[in-house]
Order: structure tokens, then sequence, then C-alpha cells
């Protein structure tokens, strides 16, 4: 495989042996377009018209491979000849090339096109490249924030003010509920230290029928606490009675969620007996909203 003239980018071209090339091709695609090329018979050639390429395509900021990029050889006019896409490694093969000048063109999301210089591949070599590509600028139509919604209903308002407040407890609002996007209210608790999911007994869906509990130390055997599970400020068990949680809601339908461990944080409208080993309180959406200008 021989360049059309010359050399490109200050690189030279040495020939070692009557089959085997070798050389360095810096060139420019916004400042710095590397394409490192190793030409070398194809092993096992069937067909002495057939040549390959093959390389990887580099995102030229991180360093990384570029997933899901199309790599195009286009001919003397423009054409596409072959094409083929990188894999998870950034890797592409391009086989079974006629003799002649060729470029590469790379093309990804997010990634500014590239189309390489001009090169020629001979009968029977595979040519080995790195393509180096630059993240493309993206502009975002300008944001404007005309109103912030939050539903603060009186039902609503005291869970508004515990949360902002910061007592000792752990909360989720609708926002956070929507940003980690649960299947289910106890995908949300799972996360929460202190926090025991069991399955219920019967023969419902074991990932559906989940008890919630808290751990706590009970001397030097330990124990669970069965917590009390209120909606919308309404108790929805009752001495001790363990209720899945996901039957209860499902977290579209809800606006926020307070968990409290121990009965030690738990605020005075949720005290109880029952309460002893911690609260879990669940706030729908059902209220209205109230909408006020961004200030």
């Amino acid at each position: 495989m021989v360049p059309d003239s010359g050399t490109i980018g200050g690189s030279g071209m040495r020939r070692h042996g009557a089959n085997r090339l070798k050389w360095t091709l810096a060139a420019l695609f916004l400042g710095a377009l590397p394409l490192v090329a190793h030409a070398k018979p194809l092993q096992g050639q069937t067909s002495p018209v057939d040549g390959a390429i093959r390389g990887t395509v580099i995102d030229v900021a991180t360093d990384r491979p570029v997933v899901a990029a199309t790599v195009d050889v286009l001919d003397e006019a423009g054409r596409i000849r072959s094409r083929a896409t990188t894999g998870g490694d950034g890797e592409f093969l391009l086989s079974r090339l006629s003799p002649g000048g060729f470029r590469l063109r790379v093309r990804a999301l997010g990634y500014t096109e590239v189309v390489s210089p001009r090169w020629r591949v001979e009968t029977g070599e595979v040519l080995t490249v790195v393509l180096r590509v630059h993240p493309e600028a993206i502009l975002l139509a300008p944001l404007e924030v005309t109103a912030r919604t939050r539903t603060d209903t009186p039902v609503l308002q005291r869970f508004y003010e515990r949360m902002d407040r910061g007592v000792s407890g752990v909360f989720f609002d609708r926002e956070e509920i929507e940003a980690r996007n649960p299947i289910r209210i106890t995908d949300l608790l799972a996360e929460v230290p202190g926090v025991r999911l069991v399955g219920a007994a019967g023969d419902g869906d074991p990932r559906r029928d989940q008890i919630i509990r808290f751990s706590r130390s009970l001397g030097q055997a330990g124990g669970v606490c069965p917590a009390q599970i209120f909606v919308d400020g309404m108790p929805a068990n009752r001495g001790g009675q363990e209720v899945p949680l996901d039957v209860l809601a499902s977290p579209g339908m809800l606006e926020g969620i307070e968990v409290y461990r121990g009965l030690s944080g738990v605020p005075p409208e949720f005290l109880s007996s029952d309460a002893r080993c911690g609260v879990v309180a669940l706030w729908t959406r059902r209220a209205g909203t109230r909408t006020s200008p961004d200030q």
C-alpha cells in the first residue's frame, strides 16, 4: 500500500522487503486527525484482488473507543464502496476491497464527521488504522423557567415543612422519585440504611408482596420490628400487622415518602404504640397543586 505522493504530516515511508510496507500517517482534522497504518499481505488470501482495512475509532478527548461509529470506504468519486460499524471496543473491519485509491469517512452520534486523506490499498494487503475523532459541540436551545409547581395542599404541607427543616428522617419528594424511576416503592426504600425487605407469607408475587421491617438491636440477639405504615396521614396497619407496601400504592401515585427508623425520630402526628419500631409515611398526589411565579 502506498500513498499517492510524497509524505503527509511530516511522516515518511520506508520499505522492508518486496511485500511489506510500514508507515505512520498523521492527517489533519480540526487541527489533528491521526491515522496510523501498517500494511501486510492477507493470510489465506483466496482472491488476487481482495484487500482489507481493520482499525479502531478513538475519542481524541478521552482516548477511549467510540462505539457504534459508522466507517465508510469512499472511492475516487466519493461513492460508498464498503461500510462497517464499530463494536464495543471501537474496532471495525472492512474486507474484500479492490485495489485502488480510497478515503475513510467516520460518523458517530455526538462527534464531528471525519474524512481521511486519500490513500491506496494494494492487492492482497491488510491496512490497520487508528482514527481519532473530536466530540461535537451541541448547542441547546435556551431554557427559561417561567414557573415552579409544587403540590402544597394542607395534607402535604406538613410533609414539606418537615423535609425543609431536615428533621430526623429520610425523605423522597416527587422530583427524587422521578429521578430514581423505581418500579416499586420497595425498590426505592431498599437503599435506606436499616430497612429490611422480606417476602410476605402466601402465594403472592414475592417481588411485589414485600414486608418492610427495621433492623434494631435487641441486646446481643438483635431482631427486627414491623414498620407502622401511613397513607396520607392515616394508618394502614395496626397492632403490629404487616402489610405489603407495594399493594398500597405505586411510585407514580406518590408525591412524597418519609421514613423514620426508630421511635425517637417519629414526629408527634405519627406517634402510637405501633410506631415503636419506626414509620413509613406515603403521601399521594391526589391533592391539587399550587403554582407560583419563579423568582
